[in-house]
């Protein structure tokens, strides 16, 4: 008897049959396919590496074996199908996210493979604002800077004369109005100071020239000089070793010593005598780590019943003191040293007579890292305030390239300070730091034209205060840079073409970067990495086909460090003398080059070998 339901069913069971049997037979045949492929690439390895030469590096150039080539001889096709899929999973969430956070960097992770991007997390929210058009919000009134100091530490890096003819027309036209000058041992001492100065340090007719250039670009001059801690330049040297507050460390000087205040008065003197228009002098007295430890200030302080702070603040009042009432100067210095003091304490030295504060933060969140009763003391008793930012300097003892996103959101942070706390405190005046040293023993960072970028644009911000696309066009056109100048650029691995004063510095810079990124990648390839470690090396025990495909592009590497060389040597003099450019190489060319060198002795000394030792192995 005919039964519909029943011939439905048998109908859908035949199909459901014949679907799945034509899904096995792709799955077999895809199978296969994978087999002969996988079959056939190891073949091409096997066959390659038999054909390979023993002897010494390979000279050619091409694409590295994958080493996934060898994985069907020890390990199924399933499980390698599974790693496939999870690390296109774990690539696909890279993309994902990141995208999310930072809009434009997805090609850039897309571009590397999807994990080699070091991103800087402080910049995410002016990365995205930018990357979306999205306007940073003016605040809801523009504030007013009467001022905007750009700050020159010239420790041990003095760029010659010609460069300023060069950047002083640069930074008026960018907005600013004055240049905070840090000399340390580039001030031409004479005299009994004499010593104090770097042999390369500017002559007197050298600096003369200097403040001449600023005044014509109607840049006001600020010297800044050391009184108390960051004083290395000058306790470093045997003459000045009895005034250290440490012995072993000559980083602070002794308040209580007699011979202190006759020192700085006679730094005072000669610095002032060669700036005879200035109207504020920095007299530094940062992070002063060493106080009150030797006997004469501890002795000091039993006597007058003082503590720590009544000791930092008798000293820096006596110099300011000094300054002020001979000279009729006004002494700025460093807040930091005041953001723990009491209420009391400030109210009952008088300090806020003789000098005016200069608070300083570098990175973002400002409003979080200077307190706000810090800012209520501050206007309470001083005359005034000036805010200091970074343009470089800030971010690393060794950084050579400037992180533009960073030192932005450094900006905005500040501004939002600014707007919170201009009805309370009188700002003088905002100045941008760019340190050439985290201290006068360290590296040389960032050197001044690498960080023009940054300056170019935080100068820009603090005029517009406004972060869009027209700011960084603006910038681009100001230093014409081409269009890859931008928050999220990527030195490692695209290169920025600008034609500013010492750009070609900025350039230099930029290609060490993409050598090191070229290194490292190097240095992470699986030849490398499983056959050329440190064991290998030492028992001379190696794969010669490995050794030889792990450094096939290495000397692709050298050519590149060697050109790399060449081009600092022949361009930066357009900026510096040759004892920067010398340091500089050492610093961070010349690491690699030794690198690259012991990488191919190792490779030679492995390649010796025809026969080699049964294991375990033994030295």
């Amino acid at each position: 008897m005919y039964h519909p339901v029943a011939m439905h069913s048998k109908f859908r069971f035949y199909l459901i049959l014949v679907a799945s049997s034509g899904i096995i037979f792709l799955i077999l045949y895809k199978t296969l396919a994978s087999e002969d492929n996988d079959s056939e690439s190891h073949s091409k390895y096997v066959h390659s590496s038999a054909q390979m030469s023993h002897s010494k590096l390979p000279a050619r150039s091409g694409p590295l074996v994958n080493i996934n080539d060898l994985l069907p001889v020890t390990q199924s096709l399933k499980h390698l199908e599974r790693q496939k899929l999870k690390e296109a999973q774990v690539h696909a969430n890279i993309r994902r996210n990141s995208a999310g956070k930072f809009g434009p960097m997805k090609n850039i992770i897309e571009d590397l493979g999807g994990d080699e991007v070091e991103i800087d997390h402080p910049a995410r929210s002016v990365n995205e604002r930018v990357s979306k058009g999205i306007r940073t919000p003016r605040p809801e009134e523009v504030i007013h800077i009467a001022k905007k100091i750009v700050h020159l530490d010239l420790k041990g890096a003095p760029p010659i004369v010609n460069y300023y003819k060069k950047l002083f027309p640069l930074l008026h036209s960018l907005g600013a109005t004055g240049v905070l000058i840090e000399y340390e041992d580039m001030f031409p001492f004479h005299g009994p100071l004499e010593q104090i100065s770097a042999r390369n340090a500017y002559s007197k007719n050298e600096l003369n020239e200097i403040l001449y250039l600023a005044k014509m670009n109607e840049l006001e001059v600020i010297p800044l000089i050391q009184t108390f801690g960051h004083m290395e330049f000058m306790l470093k040297l045997q003459a000045y070793q009895d005034l250290r507050e440490v012995p072993a460390y000559p980083q602070v000087i002794c308040p209580s010593n007699n011979g202190t205040q006759i020192l700085l008065r006679q730094i005072i003197d000669q610095v002032v005598g060669l700036h005879p228009q200035i109207k504020w002098l920095h007299i530094g007295s940062d992070e002063v780590y060493y106080i009150g430890e030797c006997s004469l200030c501890q002795k000091k302080m039993r006597k007058y019943f003082m503590d720590k702070e009544d000791l930092f603040i008798d000293h820096v009042k006596s110099v300011a003191k000094y300054i002020k009432e001979k000279y009729n100067i006004q002494p700025i210095m460093w807040d930091d040293m005041f953001r723990m003091v009491p209420d009391e304490t400030i109210k009952k030295s008088e300090i806020w007579k003789y000098v005016e504060l200069m608070a300083w933060q570098y990175g973002p969140f400002v409003e979080f890292k200077i307190p706000p009763d810090a800012w209520i003391k501050y206007g309470k008793y001083f005359s005034g305030v000036w805010v200091a930012s970074a343009y470089k300097g800030a971010t690393g003892a060794n950084q050579y390239l400037t992180n533009i996103s960073y030192h932005l959101e450094n900006h905005i942070s500040w501004l939002n300070v600014l707007s919170k706390y201009q009805n309370e405190i009188v700002f003088k005046g905002f100045v941008l730091t760019g340190w050439q040293r985290y201290d006068h023993f360290a590296v040389l960072c960032e050197l001044l034209p690498v960080a023009i970028p940054s300056l170019a644009v935080n100068l820009l911000f603090l005029e517009r205060q406004m972060v869009d696309n027209t700011l960084f066009q603006k910038a681009r056109d100001v230093l014409m840079c081409d269009v890859r100048l931008t928050l999220y650029t990527n030195y490692s691995t695209e290169e920025v073409l600008c034609n500013f004063p010492g750009s070609n510095v900025f350039k230099g810079a930029q290609r060490l970067s993409h050598l090191n990124y070229m290194l490292r990648k190097f240095l992470s390839n699986s030849h490398i990495v499983g056959w050329m470690s440190d064991y290998n090396i030492q028992m001379l025990f190696s794969s010669p086909a490995h050794v030889e495909l792990g450094t096939q592009n290495l000397e692709a590497l050298s050519t590149n460090a060697t050109l790399l060389h060449t081009f600092i040597q022949n361009t930066m003099p357009e900026v510096y003398d040759k004892h920067t450019i010398e340091e500089w190489l050492m610093t961070y060319v010349k690491p690699v080059v030794i690198q690259i060198e012991k990488i191919r002795t190792s490779a030679n000394n492995l390649l010796k070998f025809r026969s080699w030792p049964r294991r375990p192995l033994s030295k």
